[in-house]
């Protein structure tokens, strides 16, 4: 019953796409029966998994898994027999080195599909929208979400792609199509464990066949029995150069997660404490990170674990001395306290529409698209309109700007800011136009 309630505790609630619809403990039996489970949220899981990158990230899975398995089946002693017509025959002989190399691959194959499954289906974890601090006091410390309408708790980030404010959030992935958060970071930091080491392995066993089929004596028993096709033979390359690619890839993205959690931090603080440093060292005093235990092991024992899941519930954590819950989200808002001090006013010249169409419009496209890279957020602005201005490059520039939209219930017009970048030549500061 004690796993069961904490297995529920972990699974219900907002933060999940699953929710227990009722549950019944029969009396008088040896045990607790649950009478119903209800899945009340399946198609949010379908749609999650109907985006270019589950879809790609399954058929490099498939694939490689297919590919590998052939090449070791394949690459077992073969006899061969021919016949007084002239055809011939040939025979498998399984040895018990290539019955463990199977299961070895195959198990790390299954491991992970299944993390992989289990990151999208359990998701980040949501804030809950009526979540308040247990002290009104405590309100004036926290950041307040104009988008969920609703206090962001410590370690949280609003998602403009899943919509809603995501507890300890580290990134939006789009191979899962839902963020990595509080719920499903353990998950995922297994899926790209396994992604790794699953295409590394079957990598080698690839490359082991096609060295037999190019340079062994008896190279002919594999390109007769199966690989005698130039396209059946392109598709063993094509595969070998995604497994290492991937395995590479991944491995990459793996040790920089490591790097992060064993200093307790997401992608998006360890950027929040360099900031906080800088911000810190000009006014001489010392910034604390309040979530750092100390010990490299305590803090990846946070994320990795027995259970498959992080520890805690997602809205408090575990502080070290002289800093407590709400010592970096106070810091948080005075780095946006000392942003807005630094912004500049600009005024649009030129209007830009933030697709991909309109670089054709402007000067020197071809820079444009490289210099600002595909994954930032581009802020579409029109002629005349005043942007305040935060963050500079050389061609581009990162404002926001307030715009008027009707509100969820379609009553009353609101304020909603808008942020991005666009590129430099649409703008002119105030003080160079007052100037001119």
């Amino acid at each position: 019953k004690q796993w069961y309630q904490r297995r529920v505790a972990i699974t219900a609630g907002e933060s999940h796409d699953i929710s227990i619809h009722a549950l019944h403990f029969s009396q008088g039996l040896t045990g607790y029966s649950i009478l119903l489970v209800k899945m009340t949220s399946i198609s949010k899981v379908m749609i999650r998994f109907i985006h270019y990158g589950p879809l790609l990230a399954t058929f490099i899975i498939i694939l490689v898994t297919i590919m590998t398995v052939l090449c070791i089946i394949f690459s077992t002693p073969i006899s061969g027999i021919t016949y007084p017509d002239g055809t011939k025959s040939f025979k498998h002989h399984p040895t018990l080195s290539a019955f463990a190399n199977l299961t070895i691959f195959l198990c790390l194959s299954l491991l992970t599909t299944y993390h992989f499954l289990m990151s999208m289906i359990h998701g980040p974890g949501f804030v809950k929208k009526s979540w308040k601090p247990e002290r009104k006091a405590d309100e004036s410390k926290l950041q307040y979400c104009k988008e969920c309408e609703a206090f962001k708790c410590p370690r949280s980030h609003h998602c403009r792609k899943c919509q809603r404010c995501v507890l300890k959030m580290d990134h939006h992935c789009p191979w899962i199509n839902c963020c990595v958060g509080h719920r499903n970071h353990a998950h995922f930091l297994r899926f790209l464990f396994y992604a790794s080491s699953g295409c590394f392995y079957g990598g080698i066993n690839i490359t082991a066949v096609l060295i037999k089929m190019l340079f062994d004596s008896h190279r002919n028993f594999v390109l007769i029995f199966y690989f005698n096709k130039f396209g059946r033979f392109l598709t063993l390359i094509f595969s070998m150069g995604i497994a290492y690619g991937v395995a590479i890839a991944v491995g990459f993205l793996l040790v920089m997660q490591l790097r992060d959690i064993s200093k307790n931090t997401t992608n998006i603080e360890a950027w929040i404490i360099r900031k906080a440093e800088w911000r810190h060292e000009r006014q001489k005093t010392t910034f604390i990170y309040p979530y750092n235990l100390g010990s490299r092991w305590k803090n990846l024992t946070q994320v990795l674990n027995i259970t498959n899941f992080a520890k805690g519930d997602g809205y408090t954590w575990p502080v070290v001395a002289g800093t407590d819950q709400y010592t970096f989200t106070v810091e948080q808002l005075q780095q946006k306290k000392f942003k807005k001090e630094r912004m500049i006013e600009h005024t649009i010249v030129k209007g830009y529409n933030a697709r991909c169409c309109s670089f054709l419009v402007l000067a020197n496209p071809l820079l444009y698209c490289i210099c600002n890279g595909l994954d930032d957020r581009y802020l579409a602005v029109r002629e005349g309109e005043t942007v305040m201005v935060s963050r500079y490059r050389k061609r581009w520039l990162y404002g926001s700007v307030e715009r008027e939209q009707q509100d969820r219930n379609g009553e009353k017009l609101v304020p909603k800011e808008y942020s991005g970048w666009f590129p430099r030549l649409c703008a002119v500061e105030m003080a160079e136009k007052k100037t001119k």
